[in-house]
């Protein structure tokens, strides 16, 4: 039965395209920037042109890859957090000894309350339980939903100990 509970995959997540956004517009600027220069026919070399468009084609994929490196997915029983692409670590963040957590925090600064984006950060009773969901959207929504499954995780331990007493 466990199993079965473990397998059931409640949400993925990535962090959000949201906080990115300055790459974005930027890379963007640049190539729309240089297509621009190059239909009016711009007086200056080339080579200006082909910077701004690799710099801007450069700023949109390394934040998209610096965006898929980091995946977190939540389970009824545990968060797996997996960072890189090539070489990857992965976490499992168990809820049961997160029952007696000691601090689930939210941090967000202005821009990203205003966005809909946030960090969410979660220590157990000792070090090796704490960790973080970075940059995620909605995060209230998450917090509240973590917490939901740790209460939950918490009273299936209690049923457990009463079972085997």
């Amino acid at each position: 039965m466990s199993s079965e509970k473990e397998e059931k995959v409640l949400y993925k997540l990535r962090k959000s395209r949201k906080a990115y956004l300055t790459e974005y517009i930027c890379g963007g600027l640049l190539f729309v920037g240089a297509v621009v220069l190059f239909f009016m026919s711009f007086a200056g070399p080339v080579y200006i042109l082909e910077g701004m468009a690799i710099l801007g084609i450069f700023a949109i994929v390394s934040a998209e890859i610096s965006r898929l490196m980091t995946r977190y997915i939540i389970l009824p029983t545990k968060i797996i957090i997996t960072k890189g692409i090539v070489q990857q670590t992965r976490q499992n963040v168990y809820f049961r000894p997160l029952g007696f957590a000691t601090d689930i925090n939210l941090r967000q600064g202005r821009l990203q309350r205003l966005l809909g984006y946030g960090t969410i950060y979660l220590r157990g009773s000792d070090a090796e339980n704490a960790f973080e969901l970075a940059d995620i959207d909605y995060p209230e929504d998450m917090m509240r939903t973590l917490e939901e499954l740790i209460e939950q995780n918490r009273g299936d331990n209690d049923k457990e100990e009463k079972r085997k007493s």
